[in-house]
């Protein structure tokens, strides 16, 4: 997760959407407010209260290299219908496959990572797995028995770069975010929650802490410390391991979600530190 200023912890940082002079706003297209059961602020509101703490938006990692893979997926198939023009034809055809996917796994994978959401499974990953590994299968077969079945490898290579680009598209349209109270972690007992949450520990800790299983994900309650605070972090996960907003817009309704976010944990927050706010001054 990359290191923001604490006065910019919450809201995020000004450069991610190219603020140059303003701060970000409370409220962004899409977010939403947690019902009147929830004790909720803002940095220029209150000193009281669960409030949204924005990551930095994924598309600075993935945009770029997810724009080249295509590229060099073309490229895979060009010296093999050029046959001869190089000195190793399919060896040339194997390193551009393998910078194409690259360029889409290895992003995804190490921003999943700076998430730290404990999914560590590289095939959670909003990838294609079956048309990709069907066209892997494929593509030897060309080569033993007859050079066509390189266009059916192929094929099964394009779907597969294109399923998995829309899959990562419709993950990043609930950008990452996670309700967080500062807390005195002797208040925290896990036995508080209802029967649905699966509790990994009772007593607070940094890391996860008790899970809810949903439609595409699951809820999941944390541990967190930063500048030397302890809170208490919630956070959709999405299946592929990604965080996302629990309170966001969203295209289609997870209905077992809605109904956990009813009601908070069961807790009482401690006072913001005055280095999370946002003060007057700074506006």
């Amino acid at each position: 997760m990359d290191a923001v200023l604490d006065n910019h912890w919450l809201l995020g940082n000004p450069d991610w959407w190219n603020l140059k002079d303003e701060l970000p706003p409370d409220i962004r297209n899409g977010e939403l407010t947690p019902n009147s059961n929830w004790a909720t602020s803002t940095p220029r509101l209150g000193n009281h209260g669960w409030m949204r703490q924005r990551m930095k938006p994924l598309a600075y990692k993935l945009l770029f290299p997810l724009a080249w893979a295509p590229f060099f997926l073309i490229l895979t198939v060009i010296p093999l219908v050029f046959s001869g023009e190089t000195p190793n034809d399919q060896l040339i055809s194997f390193i551009f496959f393998s910078i194409s996917w690259i360029l889409v796994i290895y992003p995804l994978f190490v921003s999943r990572e700076l998430q730290l959401s404990h999914i560590n499974s590289i095939y959670k990953l909003p990838i294609d797995w079956n048309l990709l590994f069907i066209g892997i299968a494929i593509f030897p077969i060309h080569i033993l028995v007859d050079p066509r079945f390189g266009w059916i490898s192929y094929f099964f290579l394009c779907a597969a770069m294109f399923r998995s680009i829309r899959l990562i598209q419709n993950m990043m349209l609930i950008p990452p975010s996670r309700f967080v109270l500062p807390i005195e972690i002797k208040n925290w007992n896990s036995g508080d929650l209802n029967n649905s949450w699966s509790i990994k520990s009772n007593k607070w800790n940094i890391g996860p802490i008790a899970h809810y299983k949903c439609m595409d994900g699951y809820l999941t309650l944390s541990g967190i410390r930063r500048s030397k605070v302890n809170f208490l972090s919630i956070a959709f996960v999405h299946k592929s391991g990604f965080i996302q907003d629990p309170f966001f817009k969203r295209e289609k309704e997870d209905l077992m979600l809605i109904n956990i976010l009813q009601k908070p944990p069961i807790i009482m927050g401690n006072s913001w530190s005055k280095k999370f706010l946002i003060t007057s001054e700074e506006e």
